[in-house]
């Protein structure tokens, strides 16, 4: 009998008087938990709505970075950090922009770098120079006035027009989000290195358009310029727009404007001085007068 007494059901006491008993007991709330867990994935949706599933991984590698003092080689060696695999994901990025699709959040906020930032414009550099130099040669070969003259100077040139643009615009453009965002609560933010990213990564379509550019027709240059012009714009709109949505409507679309107009700019440029036209011819015409003769002034 004292065994079947084990296995029947007992009632407890409510809690107020089992507190009352033991005042030092530890107490565990399901709705605490339960609500804790609603908060947790709310969280987490929108973690995945703004593109962040990584948001863990970012904080880990930011803390990582910040060891290191910026006066060391170590420091700076984390920007340069990156494999083949994840350049290339980024350059097919800045190929193919989707609309919907945060460039910075989807391939560079993980691990920005300066790497591909840094040969893109190296490359663009010299193929630019390169491709103008043997498209002017092409163009004016077997003229008998025209001497070919290799134009070094425009490498200096290109050099200092692409790399300003790719650091000098992002350092201006991240200053004046952070000014704004100071007034203005905005739920995207980008930092300096994020923009610099975004900025080289979406010059990589004018390598190949460049070299496209060798050939002699200026309809086909003014396509390839359009195009190349339209996608790596396409990238720093999708990018920066959500960055400036919250603001004043005058100034989100001045600010948009702004950064195409100097897209606009450097792009008209590159065709504009390292091509000639075809129908521009550098040899020097000869002027030919009709010889006239006069006989002799008659007095009267």
């Amino acid at each position: 009998m004292a065994s079947t007494d084990y296995l029947k059901f007992q009632e407890f006491d409510d809690a107020a008087n089992l507190l009352a008993a033991s005042p030092n007991a530890t107490t565990v709330s399901i709705g605490d938990d339960t609500s804790d867990g609603k908060q947790g994935r709310n969280h987490r949706d929108e973690d995945d709505l703004l593109g962040n599933e990584d948001s863990d991984k970012t904080e880990l590698l930011a803390d990582e970075k910040k060891l290191a003092p910026f006066w060391t080689f170590e420091y700076y060696q984390t920007f340069f950090d990156v494999d083949t695999y994840q350049v290339l994901d980024r350059i097919k990025g800045s190929l193919l922009p989707i609309p919907g699709r945060n460039f910075v959040r989807l391939h560079v906020r993980s691990n920005p770098d300066l790497y591909g930032p840094f040969w893109i414009c190296a490359t663009l550099v010299f193929t630019m120079t390169i491709s103008g130099n043997l498209s002017n040669f092409l163009l004016h070969r077997g003229k008998s006035q025209y001497h070919y003259v290799p134009e070094f100077r425009k490498v200096s040139i290109a050099a200092t027009a692409i790399y300003a643009y790719a650091w000098l615009v992002p350092l201006a453009l991240w200053g004046f989000l952070s000014w704004r965002q100071s007034k203005v609560m905005s739920l995207v933010s980008y930092s300096f290195l994020e923009i610099v990213c975004v900025y080289g990564y979406s010059l990589f379509i004018y390598i190949p358009t460049s070299v496209m550019w060798i050939i002699h027709s200026e309809i086909l240059r003014w396509v390839l310029m359009c195009l190349a012009m339209c996608l790596s714009g396409s990238v720093l709109m999708l990018t920066f727009w959500p960055a400036v949505r919250e603001d004043n409507r005058r100034i989100a679309i001045s600010t948009l404007v702004a950064i195409m107009v100097f897209h606009l700019l450097l792009t008209v440029g590159f065709g504009l001085y390292f091509f000639d036209p075809p129908e521009m011819d550098h040899v020097a015409h000869t002027l030919t007068f009709p010889n006239i003769t006069k006989g002799p002034v008659q007095s009267r």
